[in-house]
């Protein structure tokens, strides 16, 4: 790898200032913090917000992650990828302005998932971008990886233009929907189907349904694991710790059709502050069918509770849902592309 890297850093000085190198953890996690919060502010969730200030946590204890990063390789390989450097005024120092960040997929041993690839904004448009990229593809690949992921916006036109003329092609893609306040909706039926309050004991039926109705490259990246769906004391309690934390109650509804479990439908509460979160899987052979009866519960559920704003994201190509949700005055944000590339 290291005669890959050093021929992408000779063909990158041609169109940039600066060099190429591999992340080092102990000195690089505050400047990758800083880039990271500067683009993706906007963008980042709850979760994505609690990983930045772990980051930035870390940065802070340099000497253990030093320590940790020569110590553990699987900690080391966490924080693998490629960061762009540009030497300051005086030349002695270099200043980290570019970084792509590459681990195994969480779900597949045979890929690798590109992510955080960020370039501050006064050294973009200098093909700085499309280096990091190539050099952690390179690196994949030499990691014996059938193939690389990552995600990007559908509105960030220049990532997406860079990622398409590397050989990217859309796997999937998931669109954000907001309603500012539920009202009282009626609420639908589907002839042929039953409607029904969630059971832990339908645990085991709802992970059946999960791996089918979610598509298999968003698997890799978010593997589906059934020890969530067993039901037992200790599920329930991890949920009702995790609802309790966050100040959210969830509640689930399902549709069966002739005794088998075919959608449901998941209702995130907000009890205190944020907005309440929709989740919809549906078995690819019913949709259509029970789309607007699971929505017509959700909201109905919601409109006698103090107006809060809902979200839901759903699957582009559901096209059944994205049409209900629409009726009931969801309006679309932005999509979430899932891009593959294989070797």
């Amino acid at each position: 790898m290291a005669g890959m890297t050093g021929v992408i850093a000779r063909q990158a000085r041609a169109e940039a200032r600066g060099r190429l190198r591999p992340i080092d953890p102990a000195r690089d996690l505050g400047a990758i913090a800083d880039l990271i919060g500067d683009a993706f502010a906007s963008d980042l969730d709850a979760q994505g917000r609690a990983a930045l200030r772990e980051l930035r946590w870390m940065a802070r204890l340099w000497p253990l992650v030093w320590w940790w990063s020569r110590a553990d390789p699987i900690f080391r390989e966490s924080l693998s990828g490629f960061v762009w450097e540009v030497p300051l005024s005086s030349g002695k120092r270099w200043q980290v302005v570019g970084n792509v960040n590459l681990n195994r997929a969480p779900g597949s041993r045979e890929r690798y998932v590109l992510y955080n690839v960020v370039v501050q904004d006064v050294y973009r448009g200098q093909g700085i971008g499309r280096r990091l990229t190539e050099a952690a593809m390179a690196e994949a690949q030499d990691l014996g990886a059938r193939g690389v992921i990552l995600q990007v916006h559908q509105d960030n036109q220049p990532a997406l233009r860079l990622y398409t003329q590397l050989g990217f092609t859309e796997a999937s893609a998931e669109t954000d929907f907001r309603l500012d306040s539920p009202r009282r909706v009626e609420v639908v039926d589907a002839p042929g189907y039953r409607f029904c309050r969630w059971r832990w004991s339908d645990g085991p039926s709802a992970y059946h349904l999960v791996r089918l109705a979610v598509p298999s490259v968003e698997q890799w990246l978010r593997p589906v694991k059934a020890e969530k769906y067993q039901g037992d004391w200790f599920t329930r309690f991890g949920e009702w710790l995790t609802d309790l934390g966050s100040g959210r109650r969830t509640y689930r509804f399902s549709a069966f059709q002739d005794g088998e479990l075919v959608a449901v439908m998941t209702v995130a509460v907000a009890l205190r502050r944020g907005e309440h979160r929709l989740a919809l899987l549906v078995h690819p052979q019913h949709r259509g069918a029970v789309e607007a009866a699971l929505i017509s519960r959700a909201l109905s559920m919601l409109s006698v509770l103090p107006p809060r704003p809902v979200q839901i994201t759903v699957h582009k190509d559901h096209t059944a849902a994205l049409d209900a949700l629409r009726r009931y005055g969801f309006v679309e944000q932005r999509t979430l592309l899932t891009l593959w590339h294989d070797f």
